[in-house]
């Protein structure tokens, strides 16, 4: 299982981040830079010295246009975005993210799980256009969890969106994956009420990583950690 935080909130550092800790668990976290990582690096350089993936969110946090969206600027809109414009921000997004921690690889997430760019003749597979770029990439959500094969297409791994469930359904998702054989990613985003407007509650966050100490037969690691292991290394 992979636990994941999206968005670069400062309640991850100060309060995920170390609740994993505290029961020798690591997570993904997954940053937009021109949020708080450009602003202040520092918070998030000492997460992955603690052994967390930081993870590539883009650079602005682009996705698709939705009626009543009115808080995504236009600029940001996937509909208007070009491949060559797209490759060009995560890669410099992958760049900062090496000058915080150092690391050559990447694994990449969908900005509101949207897995297109474009419109019409023009629409793109975000996938094909980062193949070369990262390790795997978590993309649509789903309420199941992946079926690991062979040919498992690393690119388009699909995603629970945990905020707001409750802890049994949390659970009952957890043990269906471990029946199942499966690998389940979990996406969280705040971090109690005021973090983000979807959020978990921190008894919510907790009481799910007792559970995942205690289940010495749930393998919890970090997204690139299970993805390279599933490729072979």
């Amino acid at each position: 299982m992979s636990l994941t935080f999206d968005d670069a909130l400062p309640v991850h550092h100060e309060l995920a981040g170390p609740a994993l800790e505290a029961r020798g668990l690591r997570g993904s976290f997954y940053l937009h830079i021109a949020t708080a990582p450009s602003r202040d690096p520092l918070p998030w350089r000492a997460l992955a010295a603690r052994g967390h993936e930081l993870g590539n969110h883009t650079l602005f946090h682009p996705c698709r246009g939705r009626p009543g969206w009115d808080w995504l600027d236009p600029a940001f809109d996937l509909r208007r975005y070009t491949p060559l414009r797209f490759q060009q921000e995560v890669r410099v997004a992958n760049a900062f993210l090496t000058l915080i921690d150092g690391r050559p690889e990447r694994t990449f997430a969908c900005t509101c799980y949207d897995t297109h760019l474009g419109q019409g003749r023009n629409r793109a597979a975000i996938a094909e256009l980062i193949r070369s770029d990262f390790v795997a990439a978590r993309g649509r959500r789903t309420d199941k969890p992946i079926t690991v094969t062979a040919d498992l297409d690393l690119m388009n791994l699909d995603c629970l969106e945990a905020d707001g469930l409750p802890l049994a359904a949390l659970v009952d998702a957890v043990d269906e994956t471990r029946d199942r054989g499966g690998w389940l990613i979990a996406v969280f985003h705040g971090i109690g009420s005021g973090t983000h407007h979807l959020f978990s509650e921190p008894t919510t966050l907790n009481a799910l990583l007792d559970h995942l100490a205690a289940a010495r037969d749930v393998w919890v690691a970090p997204l690139i950690e299970i993805a390279k292991w599933v490729r072979g290394g």
